[in-house]
């Protein structure tokens, strides 16, 4: 078992409280679960959805916005 550093992603992320990030992990991992037939292979060996969540959330892959917020999306066009 992975253990992360809730309080380190709180603030390198720029998440406001622990809740909105136990939010948006459970958001995460729910959206994977309901994905896990369309997956990448390596993806398929992880063992819990809310482990890959929160790494993908602490490595910055994912980002989730407070409701009415924006973000730029970067676009590989150029």
């Amino acid at each position: 078992m992975i253990f992360y550093d809730i309080e380190k992603i709180i603030r390198d992320r720029g998440i406001d409280n622990k809740y909105r990030l136990t939010g948006a992990v459970a958001d995460r991992a729910r959206q994977l679960s309901e994905q896990k037939g369309r997956r990448l292979v390596e993806d398929a060996t992880r063992e819990k959805f809310i482990s890959l969540a929160l790494e993908e959330i602490s490595s910055g892959k994912v980002v989730f916005l407070k409701t009415g917020e924006t973000r730029d999306v970067p676009t590989d066009n150029g």
